[in-house]
Formats: C-alpha cells, sequence, structure tokens
C-alpha cells in the first residue's frame, strides 16, 4: 500500500520556547521532500517530532490517516525510520550487523537475528552497490560508506518513510551526488517517501520533488521544487542576494552574487 504521511500542525518547544510552530505538509510514496533553512531553523526537531522522538506540544502527525499518537513505539518504527546526522566511532560493529540492527522492531523482546535477518540485510547491501562493505568495520570505512550503510540500516527497518537529516554532511561532491541519487532512486523503485533536512538548495532543487522552507521555526514557502525554488525565495530564506542560473526548463541553480 503506498504510504502517506502527514503534518498538520505540528509544533514542538522547551518551556514556552517553540522550535517549530504549526508545521502543516503532506508527502505521498515515491516522492523526495527536502527542508530547507539556515542552520537553527528548526529542521532536525521537524524531523525528531515526526516520528515521536520530540512529543509535539500540539498538534498531529499520520501515516495513512492512522494517528501515530494511537501508535506504540515498536509501529511507528515499522513504518518510519530515521538517519540522524552521521557521527564517528559510535559502531564498532561489521557493517553486515548494524544493518541487521534495523529489524529489531520486527523481532521480539528476547529474540535474536538469524539467517533470514541477515540475508535480508545482505540484500539491501547489494541494493545499494554495498555489499563489498558486509564484513568491514563500520569504524573504519570512510564517511560516504558510512552514510550508505546507515542508509541501508534504515531501509532494513522500513520501506515506507524514511527521515533523513543532513544526509550529505560531510561528504565530498562525488559521494553528495552519489548518495542522494541512489535515495531518489530507491524513492521511485521502492515507492518510498523520503523527507530530508538538507543544507545545500542546489542539491535540493537536483533531486527533490518537493521543498519546504523553514524560517524561525515555521514553514515560509513549501510546493514542488520548480515552482518555489526561485531567486527570491532563496535569496528571502538565507539573506543573501544570488543569480539563478538556469540549467533546464524546470531546474536551476544559486550563486552569490559576491562571487560572481
Amino acid at each position: 500500500m503506498a504510504v502517506r504521511l502527514e503534518s498538520r500542525s505540528l509544533s514542538f518547544g522547551y518551556g514556552k520556547k517553540k522550535v517549530i510552530e504549526k508545521i502543516s505538509f503532506t508527502a505521498e510514496a515515491g516522492t523526495f521532500s527536502a527542508i530547507l533553512g539556515r542552520n537553527g531553523s528548526g529542521k532536525t526537531t521537524l524531523l525528531h517530532t515526526l516520528n515521536r522522538i520530540n512529543l509535539p506540544c500540539s498538534g498531529e502527525v499520520f501515516i495513512n490517516g492512522k494517528a501515530t499518537t494511537a501508535m506504540d513505539r515498536k509501529e511507528i518504527a515499522r513504518q518510519i525510520s530515521l538517519v540522524a546526522q552521521e557521527h564517528s566511532d559510535i559502531f564498532p560493529f561489521r557493517v553486515v550487523d548494524l544493518v541487521v540492527m534495523g529489524r529489531a522492531p520486527f523481532l521480539g523482546t528476547t529474540s535474536r537475528p538469524g539467517h533470514k535477518e541477515y540475508t535480508l540485510a545482505m540484500d539491501v547491501l547489494r541494493t545499494l552497490k554495498a555489499d563489498h562493505l558486509a564484513t568491514k568495520n563500520f569504524n573504519t570505512i570512510s564517511g560516504g560508506e558510512r552514510q550508505i550503510a546507515l542508509l541501508a540500516a534504515a531501509l532494513a527497518q522500513t520501506t515506507q518513510v524514511m527521515l533523513l537529516d543532513e544526509p550529505t554532511n560531510h561528504l565530498d561532491f562525488n559521494n553528495q551526488y552519489h548518495l542522494l541519487s541512489t535515495i531518489k532512486t530507491l524513492c521511485r523503485r521502492e515507492n518510498l517517501c523520503v523527507v530530508a533536512s538538507m543544507h545545500d538548495p542546489n542539491m535540493a532543487m537536483l533531486f527533490a520533488d518537493q521543498v519546504l522552507m523553514i524560517q524561525k521555526g515555521t514553514i515560509v514557502n513549501q510546493g514542488k521544487a520548480a515552482d518555489i525554488m526561485t531567486k527570491e525565495n532563496i535569496d528571502r530564506l538565507y539573506q543573501l542576494n544570488t543569480s539563478a542560473i538556469d540549467i533546464s526548463r524546470e531546474k536551476r541553480l544559486f550563486l552569490p552574487t559576491s562571487v560572481l
């Protein structure tokens, strides 16, 4: 069944300070939604609130029309996975063992992963063309390979909704492009619903179907990437004067005028 993620007037804060406020949007299966905004705008907080790591102070999240407040933690984890910003030296495991951990929501409290789980993990790694990493120590592989391994663990967990927090953080240009291209392909092929916070508006322009622009915890623009990724909206969001360079009928790149 094609999945639909919906946020309705979602708010979260600490005490009286709201970090995100009245966030409403819908993300459909087979689409890549990018969240753009400056540092501190609430992008990570929004992702953590969508899967109830943060409990909202108001508003609700729905998966296929069912409120996540009506689901337990394990049911949410079976439908929504989160790939957090990568940190070094936190998983002293083989990559295949890390991927198998993604199956935890489907195992009983006392159950141990078996042949079925390891077969699935290897299938996911092969899908990502990363099966050569299976027996390598996570802590010894490159940043780009770590992100692929974390993506594999999320895919082993669910192929419904995937939340990505700055997935290209610390990656070089080649690995940024490869990772986002892989995610976009999976999005379409697996009918996966992807919502990703991103730093680079140009990468969002190239890969996202839908863009949410967030400023001070609220959405200031949202819609089809080709429609709202304009010079005016980018300038306003980043408080920067840019030039838009058309590369196709629907796609353009943005450069600060100070470097032209």
